[in-house]
């Protein structure tokens, strides 16, 4: 009865325990991820401590059963005994009456037998005495077994219940153990809680003030951004005026009769013709006349030449025939140099302009010739042609034929390089018109560019014994260099 109550107790504390934890358990709450590690570590700490309480009282359980497997057998072998000694007794007394009947029967025949049988009676006696000491010896040493075995059982109660007791001890210390936890854990709950209130509070007002901050943000930055604009709009308040300033906002006038009392009006819609006149340059000048025309077709159009040796008869033709079939009427000024190619463009062209101290130069067309005799002769004769179809319009606007153009070259100069101011070229015709003041509507935009060597600089090279020239491109076939050129200063393919 007393083990089966120990294992009552035993499973009511652990039923006790497993119910503690299941409430320990339900009353951790989710609290947020720091808060909640925390309590996690000490859930997992109280489950660590219960699951030893619960293994110790199973090896107290175990305890138990092992301590009342022990008792029974005790029990059973002092039963045992017990049952050997009642059967050791029954001997003894069996023997005892044994040995008395067999005395009577002696102590019978004695007072019938002789006297030499009362030896025997005597010696019987003996015998019986002795065999009664033995069984006492016996029945003694089996009392002493009896009780020492009875001291066995109760030394092993003994130690049962001190075991039960230590056991009861162990259960309620394990118990105050848990309800110690169980506080600690409500008490750490409770921080817990409070501390989670504590942050949402904090949290809240952190919200509140980043709120504000960001508020207080966003109005800086819209104050940076309206500086910014208004700083963007100030700097491009003073790039447009700036811009405004260095452009001429002016419309531009254009006149059917840009030239009047000695001074010519030069609009935007400008060509430049400086420098050896090439392929490329014809290329420039006529698609630019033919986009003014395109433009409008009744403005003039003025080519100004600054400073040209003249160059290629066909790109010249080019520009001339582009010229003459202009329907906008195209103007000609020559502001220092224009001979050869250039001058005939001047002297053909229906509008020619030109400052008094121009200088304008015509002279025969010179040029060369390679391969054999034939070869020469033909490209001799194709460069006569071209002297005739150049020379010829020329000399019919001086009122004189092409010979007498040609000796008027060469008495003018020995060379044959005719050349003469402009007021000078007025009165031969070269020039229609000479101009006091050129002004020019066409530089709409503040000039930015330093000041610059000649174009030909960026292609001047120097020869074998040191003199600089410049190369000029090779001709097409059947063209030839009508061009001004003493020194040798231009030459072609090394020439």
């Amino acid at each position: 009865m007393q083990l089966k109550k120990i294992s009552s107790i035993s499973t009511l504390c652990l039923m006790t325990s497993f119910l503690s934890v299941n409430c320990a358990t339900a009353q951790v709450p989710a609290t947020q991820s720091d808060s909640a590690n925390k309590a996690s570590d000490e859930t997992k700490e109280l489950k660590e401590l219960r699951t030893e309480a619960e293994i110790r009282n199973e090896k107290l359980a175990a305890e138990l059963a092992s301590l009342k497997s022990e008792i029974d057998r005790l029990r059973t072998e002092g039963d045992l005994a017990q049952q050997k000694q009642a059967q050791a007794l029954q001997q003894v007394v069996l023997e005892k009456g044994k040995l008395e009947a067999e005395l009577a029967l002696l102590n019978a025949k004695e007072t019938t037998a002789s006297a030499p049988d009362r030896n025997k009676i005597e010696s019987l006696q003996r015998a019986q005495k002795l065999r009664d000491a033995v069984l006492s010896d016996e029945l003694s040493s089996a009392t002493t077994e009896q009780m020492r075995m009875k001291q066995a059982l109760d030394v092993g109660s003994t130690k049962l219940q001190m075991e039960l007791s230590n056991s009861k001890i162990e259960l309620e210390r394990a118990a105050v153990a848990e309800s110690v936890l169980d506080m600690k854990t409500k008490i750490a709950v409770g921080a817990m809680r409070r501390q989670i209130d504590q942050l949402g509070a904090e949290n809240a007002l952190a919200a509140e003030k980043r709120k504000m901050d960001q508020s207080k943000l966003a109005d800086e930055q819209l104050r940076a951004t309206l500086a910014a604009q208004t700083l963007g709009a100030q700097i491009q308040g003073r790039d447009l005026e700036d811009k405004w300033r260095d452009e001429v906002n002016t419309p531009v006038t254009y006149t059917m009769e840009p030239f009047k009392n000695g001074v010519l009006t030069v609009s935007d819609r400008r060509i430049d013709l400086n420098g050896p006149i090439v392929s490329g340059t014809a290329d420039a000048v006529c698609d630019r006349i033919d986009y003014y025309n395109n433009q409008d077709s009744k403005l003039p159009i003025f080519i100004v030449i600054n400073n040209s040796p003249g160059g290629s008869v066909m790109a010249g033709y080019r520009i001339l025939k582009s010229i003459e079939t202009s329907d906008a009427p195209v103007h000609v000024v020559v502001k220092s140099f224009a001979a050869s190619m250039a001058a005939t463009i001047a002297t053909l062209a229906p509008h020619s302009y030109a400052y008094p101290n121009a200088i304008i130069l015509h002279h025969q067309m010179s040029g060369g010739a390679s391969g054999n005799m034939t070869n020469m002769e033909q490209e001799i004769e194709t460069m006569q042609e071209w002297e005739r179809r150049l020379a010829e319009p020329i000399a019919k606007k001086m009122g004189l034929n092409v010979a007498q153009f040609k000796e008027k070259m060469y008495a003018a100069k020995k060379s044959g390089d005719w050349d003469e101011f402009a007021d000078r070229a007025l009165q031969l015709k070269w020039i229609d018109n000479l101009v006091n003041e050129i002004r020019e509507e066409g530089v709409r935009t503040k000039p930015t560019s330093p000041g610059t060597s000649a174009w030909w600089m960026s292609m001047l090279k120097k020869d074998e014994n040191g003199k600089s020239y410049v190369e000029l491109p090779p001709l097409e076939p059947y063209d030839c260099y009508f061009m001004i050129n003493p020194r040798g200063f231009y030459r072609i393919d090394g020439r």
